[in-house]
């Protein structure tokens, strides 16, 4: 039996480039997404994001386009297994329309 689907905008797996960084913070880490949503992101992590973080995101959607900047909040974290790097679940907590 399936697990109820709690998101509420439909996830596609897409492998972009991404910087995050925390608010006030110098550290910025370069990344790949692993799916993407109008509601938020799957990324990995060499840096780990406590659940709950506040996190500037820009997400390059195309090549040769400008990033997309958005604000977002972290809901989830995991370790992968063997490896120093975690998965990361973000949800866009301000977009702007024209950015949707």
């Amino acid at each position: 039996m399936s697990s109820q689907e709690r998101r509420s905008a439909p996830r596609v797996r897409a492998y972009r480039p991404v910087r995050l960084q925390k608010p006030n913070s110098p550290q910025v880490v370069e990344t790949l997404t692993k799916n993407l949503s109008l509601g938020g992101i799957q990324c990995l992590s060499a840096s780990i994001f406590p659940v709950s973080s506040d996190v500037n995101l820009d997400l390059m959607l195309s090549t040769g386009e400008a990033s997309l900047s958005v604000k977002g909040r972290t809901v989830w974290v995991r370790t992968i297994p063997y490896s120093d790097q975690f998965e990361l679940g973000i949800s866009f907590a301000a977009i702007s329309p024209d950015n949707k």
